[in-house]
């Protein structure tokens, strides 16, 4: 039996295990009042003086207060309280790095990390995902729970269904699915509904993002949403070979976002003699400058300290390894086939005017042009790895709890 005496209970609703239950009214008012509760801890968020550690706890604690409300709550009922959970976290991400986003900005911030965004996902365009999702769940739990329930083998989806009709008109008004026919291709089983639906929605988004973009900000994407290319949005700053100072947390982000760096708004001439522009962009590639040989050798150390970690023996630029007389940047030994390791690290830019056309359309297609120029330079029998598009995993901790 359950202490009725300790539920708060009023004429038009009652909150029971952190759900708000009643009126329509009674629900979405005690939705926004749930959210503007958590304004509390994204203020104290924003007071984080480190950077990264700042948009950690955004993404991993602030964007995830909303998460049982959107389960249990229907999608017409939380909307309120969404939208006002979505722009509280776009608020608190635009203080804590510093800069305004537009609005191609603040849609790519609600990607997945793999497709290019940052992981803040957005509740309102997740609240029918997580609705439908426990509510295929919960059912499929009924039987097992409840006297004299109706017995089910399995519970499923029929595109015929009203099921599905059902849940078509939940999606309806909600931004994210243009195409909601599409639900059909995941009739089927309950099991893991909300990953699929959100699967679908995440699709979605990246499609319509790519298309309202221009080739510049394609190619960007497309080279964000690579193999571990956001891997440093997810490190942890545990020691100092991890973490980044402000200065350079806010650079990675505006050149993720394709905004202007903050250090380059004043006007700088560059050691070729053109003019730095804002985005970053001249400060990235030019050839004359330095800062590639600089970015190329701060990967070879972190690679190099690596290996030497785990006790491999390591040489540096070690001549005589290739047949083309050129040195590897890393020649790694001790294997126990008495075989040797040659590493020959390469950075391109994928938004080189040369490489724009096809970098907006495939994904890694500088990175794999790159390869191909490295296997005429060193042979045939070398075979190189398509490694170029990812960043070192050298900056990425060991596996934490």
């Amino acid at each position: 039996q359950w202490p009725l005496d300790d539920i708060p209970f009023s004429s038009s609703g009652s909150i029971l295990l952190g759900s708000p239950i009643g009126s329509d009214d009674f629900v979405s008012d005690e939705c926004l009042r749930i959210v503007k509760q958590g304004e509390v801890f994204l203020s104290k968020v924003q007071g984080v003086r480190h950077m990264q550690s700042a948009l950690l706890l955004l993404r991993y604690c602030g964007t995830s207060k909303v998460n049982h409300l959107l389960r249990v709550v229907p999608p017409a009922l939380v909307r309120n309280a969404a939208r006002l959970h979505d722009r509280l976290v776009l608020d608190s991400f635009q203080s804590i790095i510093g800069c305004q986003l537009f609005s191609l900005q603040q849609r790519q911030l609600r990607l997945k990390i793999s497709q290019g965004g940052f992981g803040l996902t957005s509740a309102v365009a997740i609240a029918p995902c997580a609705f439908v999702g426990s509510w295929a769940a919960s059912l499929a739990s009924l039987p097992s729970r409840m006297v004299n329930f109706p017995t089910y083998p399995e519970v499923s989806f029929d595109s015929s269904t009203t099921t599905v009709q059902q849940i078509k008109g939940i999606f309806e008004g909600f931004q994210g699915i243009d195409d909601i026919g599409s639900i059909d291709n995941l009739a089927g089983s309950a099991v893991k509904l909300q990953k699929r639906l959100s699967s679908h929605l995440s699709e979605s988004q990246l499609s319509s993002l790519l298309a309202d973009a221009d080739r510049n900000a394609q190619a960007r994407l497309r080279s964000a949403g690579a193999p571990e290319a956001g891997a440093w949005l997810d490190t942890v700053p545990w020691s100092k070979d991890v973490s980044f100072s402000n200065a350079e947390f806010q650079t990675a982000v505006c050149l993720r976002l394709g905004l202007d760096v903050p250090m380059l708004r004043e006007l700088h001439r560059c050691t070729c003699g053109k003019v730095l522009g804002s985005d970053g962009y001249h400060a990235v590639a030019c050839p004359k400058d330095g800062g590639g040989i600089r970015r190329h050798d701060s990967v070879q150390r972190v690679w190099y300290a690596m290996l030497k970690s785990v006790g491999f023996r390591c040489d540096l630029e070690k001549i005589g390894e290739f047949q083309n007389k050129r040195r590897p940047d890393i020649s790694v030994y001790d294997f126990k086939d008495g075989k040797k390791l040659l590493l020959d690290i390469s950075l391109v830019h994928p938004e080189v005017e040369s490489f724009l056309p096809s970098c907006a359309a495939v994904a890694g297609f500088a990175a794999n042009r790159r390869d191909n120029i490295k296997k005429k330079d060193h042979g045939s029998p070398w075979q190189v790895e398509p490694d170029c598009a990812r960043p070192v995993s050298g900056r990425r901790p060991p596996p934490f709890v």
